[in-house]
């Protein structure tokens, strides 16, 4: 395809200039000065106004003159007329800018409206109908640095030994823990700031690690169903539950952690008031 841009010309202005004399034949007040007004077209159609340009010709000789080579008579007299009547660049040489301005303020105020008066996104309202997904969210973010042995044992534990088979080239006070043990199930949520320090392909070797560690824990002899989910800076980067696993090592679909809280609501049970939930200290139980 072939496309037609560069820059045009058009007049904006013609005057006279008043008390000079023509250096090449000596003749008054006979200069015409011709202002341009370039600018920038995309198939002929103006888009954006460059810069403009004057020339003087004298009407007796011919000779022109460029606006650089104006002499001090000749340049007072442009100035004094300029300051008269200005010369106004044509608003239609920006008209391909106004376009442009114009289609993208249309498309930002069709994106607010969608945004505060349009249907609510298809997550949120998943997550009114499945409270798995508010819990999962909720432990996201409850992901922090492990404080002591004491107050979290068993995330201290898992901390110790990740931390002894981290993979090479991670900084262990980057990663940040949560586990959350429900009868035979559990759940644990890593959070790696430095993700990016890890080749893609690579990634994965977390979840073995990982998967290691909670194995070789005595007091946790009794997990037949472990949930795995691993958060880089930005996004969710690994999961792997008994069902299914995500292990690309981009972008993992954290929904598929939801299992770990109990089965999917019926319709019947469609709303959070109208499951029974248990909050403790450290789990909360969704009813069955």
């Amino acid at each position: 395809m072939i496309f037609f841009f560069g820059t045009r010309a058009s007049k904006i202005k013609e005057h006279q200039l008043r008390n000079t004399t023509c250096s090449h034949c000596s003749t008054a007040n006979s200069f015409t000065v011709t202002t341009y007004s370039r600018y920038f077209h995309f198939f002929w159609i103006p888009i954006v106004p460059l810069f403009k340009s004057s020339v003087a010709v004298c009407g007796h000789c011919k000779k022109s003159y460029a606006k650089a080579n104006f002499s001090q008579e000749m340049q007072r007299s442009f100035d004094q007329e300029n300051q008269r009547d200005p010369m106004k660049r044509p608003l239609w040489q920006g008209f391909g800018c106004m376009l442009l301005l114009a289609f993208f303020a249309i498309v930002f105020s069709i994106s607010l409206y969608g945004t505060f008066f349009g249907p609510k996104h298809p997550n949120k309202a998943s997550e009114i109908q499945d409270p798995r997904r508010a819990a999962l969210q909720a432990d996201i973010r409850n992901i922090g640095s492990v404080l002591s042995k004491e107050k979290e044992p068993l995330t201290y534990s898992l901390k110790e030994c990740i931390n002894y088979e981290i993979v090479s080239g991670l900084d262990p006070a980057k990663i940040e823990y949560f586990t959350k043990h429900e009868q035979d199930r559990l759940l644990v949520l890593l959070k790696v700031r430095d993700m990016k320090k890890i080749e893609v392909s690579s990634r994965k070797v977390l979840i073995d690690i990982i998967e290691d560690c909670v194995y070789a824990m005595d007091d946790l002899k009794g997990i037949e169903n472990l949930y795995i989910g691993v958060e880089g800076r930005w996004n969710t980067v690994l999961v792997k539950t008994p069902l299914a696993e995500d292990l690309e090592g981009r972008f993992a679909d954290k929904y598929k952690l939801l299992p770990f809280y109990g089965p999917e609501p019926t319709p019947a049970l469609g709303t959070a008031d109208s499951l029974p939930v248990r909050t403790s200290s450290d789990s909360l139980e969704l009813g069955r």
